[in-house]
């Protein structure tokens, strides 16, 4: 270790200072392992920062696995864990780890902290909830109605009530922090109205109501896939797709690298979620049938569970989530590619909760019930409702938990058991990339003939392509090689020569690794190129493997 730089075991959560700060003195600790680029500028021009981890030369060619977070501003554990990542490979190379030596020497990892810093700065100093970035509303937008602010100057923003027989809420005699929703029977002398704590903007002094929010862009959706117009609880998907600095800077860094893998980090239910994210997906049955499987070994001795994103983990079954991230970089790129959802505060207040996206649209409301009770227990994660002389509505009651501190984001003496357990997730998936190994042999044939023969054998997991996916689009480098001779050395037969992608062992068991019905797939882990050489001299072929990566072998003849 050198300067400044010490590992981060997820013992707190960091501020947007504190990230840059951290990935700065990473890449300047272990040149020989690691280097900081800035992929582009925020909107308010904080430097999107992307860690490249390998070992020196031609990282960017090398088979590359993607790891991000911070997408979303709340999401405080997702940029903690990619941190808490690139921590961690980057102490096991630096303490001489064999197994991570040799893979990070073929292999590359790109670690980007945080995709929406101006986002996550704001909410680390205490503003008030916003989805991403802080793109302005569009121009001659008249916000009124509650705005959600630290009115009372604690530094979190609470909920507020105050009395009103029209309320649709009952305090809860035996739990005071919980506000149930209001029944026929109860009586209208106990009802509440109950809101984010916060100012009433253009006050007419009638009117109670929420006011748009001040950043409504949602940055995953925002991404190219099945983009198109998209809102939902008050937020929207951009002007058009990659219309964000944020965005475009992801993509064009991700389409710029050969990466065959990729995990994006965000919070909570503690689930991994994978394809088809619509009905209609472009992706065919065996790359479905293969992320499923792979993301079951991947949460393996987590807790974290496994979803299908369509049907089991949208909203509305009617409004299809356009531009998300992940599914991105697989239809798009072909590539595979997941959410990790850390973080359950459901299992932490031992709620069971089988289906996680129902808790939005129609809550279980005793399990709501339990969950406050459990966080309340907690020191420091709530406040009692405490009275406030509000400027616009006079007397009202602050209080209950930190929601970004517990419901959101684990409280932070659980960050470090969550953080390891996403990097088990994370290490685990870039351990499934493809490793291509390339032989060359030369055969004399007699009469100053000779014939080269060269062989790729992917012996990794994935794919060359990754999804069969990647193979039909553009994006994914082909698959070739190419004879170079010096000497008196000719080519009698061209010297160029295409191949195709090359399986994995992961998609030749998912084709033929029923152990009742074993078989071989349609389309081997190896390729073959030959040449017909005449005369004496070196040979060089030079291969590329789509996104397992490239190289070249020398003999002579």
């Amino acid at each position: 270790m050198r300067g400044s730089f010490a590992p981060y075991e997820g013992d707190r959560y960091l501020d947007w200072p504190e990230v840059e700060a951290w990935c700065r003195a990473a890449a300047a600790a272990h040149p020989e392992w690691c280097t900081l680029d800035e992929i582009g500028r925020s909107r308010e021009g904080r430097p999107l920062l992307l860690l490249t981890i390998g070992a020196k030369g031609e990282r960017e060619t090398r088979p590359g696995f993607w790891l991000d977070g911070g997408t979303h501003a709340s999401e405080w554990a997702g940029v903690m864990a990619a941190v808490y990542g690139a921590s961690r490979w980057l102490t096991g190379l630096a303490d001489g780890d064999a197994e991570l030596c040799a893979w990070f020497g073929a292999h590359t990892v790109y670690v980007m902290p945080c995709v929406s810093p101006d986002g996550f700065d704001a909410l680390r100093k205490g503003g008030p909830y916003l989805r991403s970035g802080r793109r302005p509303p569009p121009a001659g937008t008249v916000r009124f109605g509650l705005d959600p602010q630290d009115v009372d100057g604690d530094g979190v923003i609470r909920l507020m009530r105050w009395r009103h027989p029209a309320g649709p809420f009952v305090a809860d005699p035996e739990l005071p922090m919980y506000m149930r929703p209001r029944r026929l029977d109860d009586d209208p002398a106990d009802a509440f109205f109950v809101c984010d704590e916060g100012r009433l903007l253009e006050w007419d002094g009638v009117q109670w109501a929420t006011a748009s929010l001040v950043h409504g862009l949602d940055l995953n959706r925002n991404f190219p896939v099945r983009w198109s117009p998209f809102a939902m609880f008050g937020m929207d998907g951009g002007a058009f797709p990659l219309s964000e600095p944020e965005s475009r800077a992801v993509v064009d860094a991700f389409a710029a690298r050969s990466i065959a893998a990729g995990l994006t980090n965000h919070t909570y239910t503690g689930a991994l979620l994978t394809q088809p994210y619509r009905a209609d997906t472009p992706l065919g049955t065996g790359d479905i049938v293969l992320m499923e499987q792979l993301a079951r070994e991947l949460v393996e001795d987590t807790d974290y569970r496994v979803f299908k994103v369509h049907p089991d983990f949208v909203y509305d079954e009617k409004n299809v989530i356009v531009g998300v991230w992940a599914d991105t970089m697989a239809d798009t790129f072909g590539v595979v590619g997941y959410t990790l959802e850390l973080w359950d505060p459901f299992r932490f207040a031992e709620v069971d909760n089988p289906k996680p996206v129902r808790f939005f649209v129609t809550p279980d409301l005793d399990g709501v019930r339990k969950m406050v009770a459990a966080f309340s227990r907690l020191p420091g994660a709530s406040r009692a409702w405490t009275p406030f002389d509000h400027p616009e509505l006079g007397p009202v009651e602050i209080g209950g938990l930190d929601y970004l501190r517990t419901i959101r984001n684990p409280p932070p003496h659980l960050l470090p058991a969550e953080c390891a357990r996403a990097h088990r997730v994370a290490d685990r998936l870039r351990r499934t990339l493809p490793r291509v190994e390339a032989t060359l042999r030369a055969e004399p044939l007699g009469d100053g003939l000779t014939r080269l023969t060269l062989m790729l054998e992917n012996v990794g997991y994935l794919a060359t392509c990754s999804l069969r996916r990647g193979a039909q689009v553009v994006s994914t480098p082909a698959v070739s090689a190419t004879l170079a001779l010096d000497g008196e050395a000719e080519a009698l037969d061209g010297e160029a020569r295409a191949l195709d992608h090359l399986e994995g062992w992961g998609s030749v068991r998912m084709a033929g690794g029923h152990p009742i019905y074993p078989a071989l797939s349609m389309r081997g882990h190896r390729a073959v190129a030959r040449w017909t050489v005449r005369g004496h001299g070196g040979c060089t072929v030079t291969w590329h493997a789509g996104r397992g990566g490239r190289g070249q072998i020398t003999t002579t003849v």
